[in-house]
């Protein structure tokens, strides 16, 4: 199509023929297309011919505006857009593209000029006689005014798009109003649409790009390449592209796109300001970034989208300070600018000054009815407003009133616990009590964390000084082991705390899954058979120098945990093979702006050698998983369902085949075959001694001792078990069943303490904690059980109350009778408690005795008529 351009009429007949007007329609169809798929110097050139020969139509002139913006020519751009306004003073469109120059160089002159000659031009054009194009003008006119952002797509982009569905400007402009509402979902909507009845074009790809941003990176990546077939010099979609790269931590990657956008658009300020990014977030290098930010504000001095940009930059690599700092130079230049005043809400908050957060995000709700995420932090806040809130030394803690009493001293404990082991160990100092916040409604957790919806499956976040939790009372509960993801996140606040935020994430996540392994082996990650085959795969796993890469481009939650296994494998490993001492220099030297492979570099050997040598860790502990095990693949005719003997067969050859093995099991269980299921559970634990996944030995061994009926061994079985794994509920749960039968008091009260780092508001866990310490003695914990459950089980408020009264009489006679009366006025004729409340009246002759519980009772309850 582009060759088409300034093809000559034919000569026969020609002066017959409007000459001109054929020579725009010859023309004009392939310059849109040629402007379309990125040939901006050769539109321009095109353009300029046009114009100088006195062609009529004003799309020479809209379009050589638009390709001088997109060459970097923006004040040539400024000239052509007047030049062309007089000459076609009324066309809303070219008034508006006016307005975007003027924009762009901040004349403030100018758009006010344009403003006033759209209104008057407006009052000219009746209604029925407007464009698609004229409505979108009137819609970004209205919209720099102040009018009501809903109000303006309602009555003017809408319109737009049924004047002219195929119009795709009108999808532009609304799906990229919702982006600057935080509206992703209706943002996609939108561009999605406009693709449906468009066809397609690269705006649209690269605004659906955009719309996936926070919600799944994979998704934006894929859309800002399918813009790019379109249109391969579209700015926008590389501008996503260098983002992309700049949270995968792919510094050098960020800057060879920046550079192409620098070579097309040598003024482009979103260019300069995500290059002065790189500079202060990858080297440290403050002056560096202060010349390359210069650069960005050429064309406007006073432009705030520059600072903006750097700061969100700095704030999603966890530099919220910086971040903030980056913000407030933005709302220096306008005071005015929403996304700057919302960024800055955020970095206060995960900075923990949330007083003036939460004033923020008001002021931006009052002046913006529809900014979506200032809106959810006003539910947020007056949620959190009825929360308890605890203040110790070192730490805030701030959870709903009813989970304190709960596990909230239990948190705090741990978390001192956390501060005197990791503390010394890595140089930490707290200058200010850490914020510690539970929520038990996902929503409120990802409002919290992230400024807006998703993040299902994460549990908890830090921002420095500042922890956010899912609740274990969420709809998450029992599902992880909350003290460990407790420990895990402040262990962050210690090593980012240590680097001043300049720690690349693979890092931050080993070494957290590294300590809470330290902390206890059961809540380490284990090699699983999923984590095997990713090592064994032909493209094996992330290499080191690459690894923060594997968090923010997994596209599975399997393939992220893998990354988080990964990583604590690479800080045991620098450990084991450097000594404790390299890891402490290498984090002193992130502290000081050197780069990750550099400093690994720098203190143990090259990174090619650290990499190999890693590899061979890996497959070492491959080697060691896999145990004595045959992982090789049977073939069909192996195990034939149609020939019952071929399995047996196989196996007599190959006895210690996984795959077999597993269909013999199968078979087994349908057949209730437990004696044999329980031999080929004893024999995978010898096979594979680490294997304690759902299909492992010991599983099978439980399940087919429960079945047998010899609990004595089963409860050995599951003791290995439950040792082993910090969040298999119900092998805790039948644990218990098992301590209790045989009295173990001691074994009791440990996997109700294990139960409860799960789910702390199992009134069944309390009562074996509380039965198990009544029984050993230990009045204080028994206590603490039962006073957790008068919280947690209304229809065993009696007998909690009852036994409060026993296990307070001999230390608190009056809290005692308190705690008798109350369950008697529940229970009138209650008998033990008429009983003992008769023997407190009588002069007290001899010690009360101390008994273990009613074992006729049902799970420690005792019998209440």
């Amino acid at each position: 199509m582009v060759a088409m351009l300034f093809c000559a009429a034919p000569s026969v007949q020609a002066q017959f023929l409007d000459v001109e007007q054929m020579f725009e329609e010859r023309n004009l169809a392939p310059l849109s297309g040629a402007y379309d798929a990125g040939e901006y110097s050769l539109c321009e050139r095109a353009c300029q011919a046009a114009i100088e020969r006195g062609l009529k139509s004003i799309l020479w002139h809209k379009v050589r505006v638009q390709c001088l913006i997109a060459l970097g020519r923006e004040s040539e751009a400024a000239e052509v857009a007047v030049a062309a306004v007089d000459r076609f003073p009324e066309d809303l469109g070219l008034l508006m593209l006016r307005h975007r120059v003027a924009s762009i160089l901040g004349d403030d002159a100018a758009k006010k000029d344009v403003l006033d000659r759209v209104n008057g031009a407006a009052k000219k054009l009746a209604a029925k006689d407007r464009t698609a194009e004229d409505w979108v003008a009137l819609g970004e006119a209205a919209l720099a005014l102040g009018a009501d952002a809903k109000k303006v797509i309602e009555q003017y982009w809408v319109v737009a798009q049924r004047k002219d569905p195929a119009w795709a400007p009108a999808y532009v402009a609304e799906g990229e109003l919702a982006l600057a509402k935080d509206d992703a979902k209706r943002a996609a909507d939108v561009f999605r649409a406009g693709l449906k009845a468009c066809g397609e074009k690269a705006d649209l790809r690269a605004g659906l790009a955009r719309s996936f941003f926070e919600s799944d990176r994979g998704a934006a990546a894929e859309q800002a390449q399918r813009a790019l077939e379109i249109n391969e010099r579209h700015e926008g979609a590389w501008l996503l592209r260098a983002e992309l790269a700049l949270t995968r931590e792919d510094y050098d990657g960020a800057h060879r796109i920046l550079e192409a956008v620098l070579e097309q658009r040598a003024t482009c300020p979103e260019a300069w300001a995500l290059q002065a990014a790189i500079r202060q977030i990858a080297f440290a290098d403050a002056k560096g970034a202060a010349e390359l930010r210069q650069r960005g504000l050429v064309l406007w001095n006073q432009n705030p989208k520059v600072d903006h940009l750097i700061g969100r930059c700095l704030s999603r690599a966890y530099r919220f300070s910086e971040g903030a700092g980056s913000q407030r130079q933005a709302l220096k230049m306008d005071p005015e600018y929403l996304p700057a005043r919302l960024a800055l809400c955020h970095d206060l908050l995960r900075l923990g000054e949330e007083t003036e957060a939460w004033k923020l995000a008001e002021a931006i709700r009052a002046d913006d009815g529809y900014q979506v995420q200032a809106h959810n932090l006003g539910l947020l806040e007056q949620e959190m407003a009825s929360y308890h809130t605890e203040s110790a030394r070192d730490f805030i803690l701030r959870m709903p009133k009813r989970e304190w009493p709960i596990y909230g001293e239990r948190a705090l404990e741990l978390l001192r616990e956390a501060l005197a082991v990791l503390s010394p160990k890595y140089g930490f100092e707290p200058k200010r009590p850490i914020l510690v916040e539970f929520f038990p409604s996902q929503q409120d957790f990802a409002i919290r964390t992230f400024g807006k919806l998703g993040g299902q499956g994460m549990l908890g976040a830090c921002f420095g000084t500042v922890v956010t939790m899912n609740s274990p009372g969420s709809l998450a509960h029992g599902r992880s082991n909350w003290e460990a993801t407790l420990w895990h996140e402040f262990c962050h606040v210690v090593t980012l705390s240590a680097t001043l935020n300049r720690m690349p994430r693979w890092l931050s996540e080993g070494i957290s899954v590294y300590e809470e392994a330290l902390r206890d082996p059961a809540w380490g990650m284990r090699l699983t058979t999923e984590f095997r085959e990713m090592i064994l795969a032909d493209e094996g796993p992330t290499p080191l120098s690459e690894l923060s890469s594997a968090f923010l481009g997994a596209d599975s939650s399997e393939a992220l945990m893998f990354a988080y296994y990964e990583s604590g494998q690479a800080v045991a490993f620098l450990i084991d093979e450097f000594g404790p001492d390299t890891l402490k220099a290498i984090l002193a030297d992130l502290a000081k702006g050197v780069r990750i492979n550099d400093a690994i570099t720098a203190h143990t050997t090259s990174m090619k050698k650290v990499e190999d040598r890693f590899e061979k860790h890996l497959l070492t502990q491959v080697r060691v998983f896999e145990g004595k095990a045959d992982w090789s693949m049977p073939g069909a005719e192996d195990m034939n369902p149609a020939d019952p003997d071929s399995l047996a067969q196989f196996l007599e050859k190959h006895p210690n085949n996984l795959a077999a093995l597993k269909r013999q099991v199968g078979q087994w269980v349908e057949q209730e075959e437990w004696s044999r299921i329980l031999e080929v559970g004893q024999k995978l634990e010898s096979l594979m001694p680490e294997n304690h996944g759902p299909g492992g030995g010991l599983n099978l061994q439980a399940l087919a001792l429960k079945e047998l009926g010899r609990p004595e061994e089963e409860a050995g079985v599951l003791r290995r078990l439950v040792a082993a794994v910090p969040d298999d509920t119900t092998a805790m749960i039948r644990l218990m069943e098992l301590e209790r039968e045989s009295k173990n008091w001691q074994g009791l009260h440990g996997v109700g303490e294990k139960l409860l780092a799960l789910n702390p508001f199992l009134p069944r866990a309390w009562h074996s904690v509380a039965d198990a310490a009544e029984a050993l003695g230990d009045s204080a914990s028994a206590i603490r059980a039962c006073e957790r459950l008068l919280l947690l089980d209304d229809q065993q408020a009696v007998q909690a109350h009852f036994r409060l009264a026993k296990l307070l009489r001999p230390t608190d006679a009056d809290a005692a009778k308190r705690h008798l009366l109350d369950a008697l006025a529940m229970a009138p004729r209650f008998r033990e408690g008429l009983a003992m409340l008769s023997e407190m009246a009588q002069p007290k002759t001899e010690p009360v005795s101390e008994r273990a519980p009613n074992q006729n009772s049902r799970d420690g309850q005792l019998e209440v008529e």
